[in-house]
């Protein structure tokens, strides 16, 4: 974790540097914008709209304790350390519907909802599986963000302070038996979002860091909190023609335990991991590689499509969880 803070101070502080130009930074080109897992990346002019759609799927299969793989069979059996039954593989698939309006030039509006599909294959003592579903809209997020410094080399700076609010269930059930963190649809409570975003371009490349985090508030209607999260993520772009670009960026994620317990989760915690709040949460460091593409005239001039694939490169769980595979992001914005 050390080196990844003083990884992305240095590249923070150095760019201003190396990377400087004339002339102001845009969003009119085919890397104006971050990779499209990035959220609250830019701003817009005053009276400026944006509206916008992604589409995440995230894979997991196998199993980690802590930084360690191991077979579903070592969780299983009487003794207190293992488990009536563990997850093999979880897919989430997430619809995300965003809007953007700017009601000055150092305010932006920013509204995003999200539509979760979940689904969890679990096997037990006896070798049998079985599958748990969950779907529904997750929590609601609503964040200002503030213009903070606009430099004529290509470099500009941003606050976002957002706060979701909890709409998302978390009264899932499956079978009759209420469902794992994981699979549950909000956090149930009220969260601050923080987040500090630095962008920069020269004529051909584009570059930005953001640091940000998610802080809990509270306990929910279920007695228990998701555990706090920090993020921080680089990312670097080529333009390889006037509507074409590629994306490379790495991210590192730390997301505590959770506090308290569910309350229909109490008298079940040892039957399964995904029911026990001390085995949730993680550090996760990922590789995202991306394209975008801007439409630069015709009826789609305006529109931006683009895709990103994400891999881990180094994941540490607390407890045991399921091992994250893959996450691929597709997503279309529009601006006007």
């Amino acid at each position: 974790m050390k080196f990844f803070k003083s990884l992305f101070l240095s590249l923070f502080l150095s760019s201003s540097f190396l990377f400087a130009h004339e002339g102001p930074w845009t969003a009119a080109r085919p890397d104006g914008h971050a990779p499209i897992s990035v959220m609250g990346d830019h701003m817009h002019a005053m009276g400026e709209w944006m509206f916008s759609y992604r589409y995440m799927t995230m894979d997991m299969k196998g199993l980690l304790k802590g930084s360690n793989e191991v077979s579903a069979d070592s969780q299983l059996g009487m003794m207190p350390s293992q488990f009536m039954m563990v997850p093999t593989e979880m897919t989430m698939d997430m619809h995300m519907f965003g809007a953007m309006h700017a009601i000055s030039d150092q305010w932006t509006l920013m509204c995003m909802l999200n539509y979760l599909d979940n689904e969890m294959t679990m096997i037990n003592r006896m070798d049998e599986t079985s599958k748990m579903e969950t779907s529904g809209i997750s929590d609601l997020k609503l964040a200002g963000l503030y213009d903070l410094a606009r430099w004529e080399d290509g470099r500009r700076a941003h606050l976002s302070l957002g706060l979701s609010a909890p709409t998302g269930s978390i009264d899932e059930k499956s079978g009759g038996n209420t469902v794992g963190y994981g699979m549950q649809l909000g956090s149930g409570t009220w969260d601050f979002h923080p987040a500090i975003t630095y962008l920069g371009q020269t004529e051909n490349y584009s570059y930005g860091a953001q640091l940000g985090g998610i802080l809990r508030i509270g306990d929910n209607d279920q007695g228990y909190t998701l555990g706090n999260r920090v993020e921080a993520t680089l990312w670097g772009a080529r333009k390889l023609t006037d509507s074409l670009s590629a994306s490379i960026k790495i991210d590192h994620t730390c997301e505590e335990e959770v506090d308290g317990e569910h309350n229909g989760l109490k008298l079940r915690k040892g039957m399964s991991p995904s029911n026990h709040p001390d085995h949730q949460g993680r550090d996760l460091t990922s590789l995202g590689l991306g394209l975008n593409y801007y439409f630069q005239s015709g009826a789609l001039q305006g529109h931006r499509v683009a895709a990103e694939w994400e891999t881990p490169l180094d994941q540490k769980v607390n407890g045991v969880q399921l091992e994250l595979d893959s996450t691929w992001t597709v997503g279309w914005q529009y601006a006007w």
